[in-house]
């Protein structure tokens, strides 16, 4: 039994059983094995050693990271290692739970391990750009005449067809097409105001997740597999749909709000201190009466809100007011006040404070792991919860290669013999090369 099955036996969890194949990168498309992950799912992390699949050189050195400012913290201690690939803070967010078997798919043998492994497997999951899988022989077609009951799902940026689906990109690309960054500036300022935004990458994760889990689901009843198209594209559209269809029938571009809103009086405001905000939102009329008591503000204010018209007419004058009120008290005095009376508030957290953030303590939100490549650290934990069973949540990151041993000789079948051959010629390690 492997580690991580040994990490989920016996917890029944919605998808034990359930093996995925994980052919993604980058963000949105290990966000979403990750989720798979969670429920029980065993997840695969197919790795070539002569590419960067975690998007970070095996050549990474402290020196070399010393340049880059803010990006250096991505590693523990500002220190890349002797494996940096396995210490990279982006990938490692999102590695919970994971295997990594390398297999390099433009070899004979690596692309015959994937289609062995396909045999034996209910989903596989990848994002890269369109056409990758059908250049190296491994098309959603091929992949379903192999294994019929396979669920293949792609998540192309702009679909599989279509005049733009072969435009290649990230996540602020697409969201600059779809219009998200025309919106995504401080109020007043220009759009692009408030630097990238990756608002694709974080949504897909949970639309992809849903998916996959329909299209099990679909085939209990059916016994048969097959594609899921999910475009992050058109999957983030229906996240700005209003604006969209504003457009569309009144000719509006949307404004430019920064951190208000178009029906609630809410914004981030300066508090006492350097560097402190704090987050207010007033939904309703008792939401307003209760701001007025808690801030003695009702002398100055109470003409200008008295109904939700009132308070957007006057949206303004009320956020300066209240501008005023928080800049000469702290953040934990701010947030005691509104929370006491029910009123949505919340400081906005750095690293540090998040960490030390006794809400977050007291629900256990980061789980403590210790991985030999990385050392003992706090990872970010599930982002929702259910009575009914506890998410998974075993080894932090699949140290690359880690599990060839298991996928190669239980999970293939292989015999000792062939395994060692493959790694004796370099084509399965359990470090990366490139």
């Amino acid at each position: 039994m492997s580690e991580r099955q040994q990490a989920i036996a016996g917890t029944d969890l919605p998808l034990d059983g359930i093996r995925v194949v994980d052919l993604t990168v980058v963000w949105s498309g290990p966000g979403a094995t990750a989720l798979l992950g969670d429920l029980g799912a065993e997840v695969i992390r197919v790795e070539g050693n002569d590419r960067l699949s975690r998007q970070v050189s095996a050549r990474t050195t402290k020196e070399s990271i010393a340049a880059t400012g803010y990006h250096g913290g991505t590693y523990p201690d500002r220190d890349p290692g002797e494996r940096p690939y396995d210490r990279f803070a982006v990938f490692n967010w999102h590695a919970r739970n994971k295997l990594s078997a390398c297999m390099n798919l433009d070899t004979p043998e690596g692309h015959q391990a994937l289609l062995d492994l396909v045999r034996v497997s209910d989903v596989l999951v990848e994002n890269n750009s369109n056409g990758v899988l059908e250049k190296l022989g491994i098309g959603h077609e091929r992949l379903l005449e192999i294994n019929p009951r396979l669920i293949v799902a792609r998540m192309p940026p702009l679909g599989m067809s279509g005049p733009i689906s072969d435009y290649l990109g990230y996540g602020p690309n697409f969201n600059s097409l779809i219009g998200i960054a025309a919106m995504d500036g401080y109020e007043g300022e220009e759009p692009d105001s408030a630097g990238e935004n990756y608002h694709m990458d974080e949504a897909a994760p949970a639309g992809l997740g849903f998916s996959v889990i329909a299209a099990l689901w679909d085939r209990e009843r059916t016994g048969r597999g097959g594609l899921i198209e999910f475009a992050q594209a058109e999957n983030v559209m229906a996240e700005v749909g209003e604006f969209v269809l504003d457009w569309q029938v009144n000719g509006r571009d949307p404004a430019i709000l920064g951190n208000s809103d178009p029906h609630l009086l809410q914004d981030v405001f300066a508090a006492a201190g350097e560097d402190r905000w704090v987050a207010v939102s007033v939904r309703d009329d008792r939401d307003w009466r209760a701001l007025l008591e808690a801030t003695g503000l009702r002398p100055e204010l109470a003409t200008l809100g008295s109904s939700a018209q009132d308070r957007h007419e006057h949206s303004g004058e009320i956020r300066a007011a209240l501008a005023r009120w928080c800049v000469e008290r702290t953040p934990e005095t701010i947030v005691g006040l509104l929370a006491e009376v029910r009123i949505p508030v919340g400081e906005v957290l750095d690293e540090p404070a998040l960490l030390a953030d006794p809400h977050l303590t007291a629900r256990g939100w980061f789980r403590e792991r210790t991985h030999p490549s990385v050392g003992t650290h706090r990872y970010p934990g599930h982002p929702w919860r259910t009575d009914d069973f506890e998410l998974a949540f075993g080894r932090p990151t699949p140290g690359f290669g880690e599990d060839n041993d298991y996928v190669y000789l239980t999970v293939l079948g292989y015999d000792r013999s062939t395994y060692d051959d493959l790694v004796a010629r370099g084509l399965v390690t359990d470090h990366q090369i490139a």
